[in-house]
């Protein structure tokens, strides 16, 4: 299972030397983990979900759907692009949602 930190470097910009810089770390060794060759410790990989602002599963590959830390979105729009991932991969319609709703009432 390949792990999401060259993407979501490359995704957010930065070079190997710019995020080692930013969570002071050597380049070389984010290299590692990127191709595999090495495994991050639980902190490191907290560490370098808490800069994306993924949930470590997600950076690990074990996940597909990005739920940031803590549920922290950057925007309404953000939050709702989550949700509307969730309830594509279990495959809840707007109807399953509305009927859960007014159910609880």
């Amino acid at each position: 299972m390949k792990n999401r930190i060259k993407e979501l470097r490359l995704k957010n910009h930065l070079t190997l030397r710019r995020l080692g810089k930013e969570l002071d770390m050597y380049d070389s060794r984010i290299s590692q983990y990127e191709t595999g060759k090495r495994q991050p410790n639980i902190e490191t990989w907290q560490k370098l979900a808490d800069y994306f602002n993924v949930s470590v599963p997600y950076l690990q590959g074990f996940i597909n759907i990005n739920i940031p830390n803590n549920f922290k979105f950057n925007s309404k729009k953000d939050a709702i692009d989550c949700i509307e991932k969730i309830m594509k991969a279990l495959d809840i319609s707007k109807e399953d949602l509305e009927k859960s709703i007014n159910d609880e009432k």
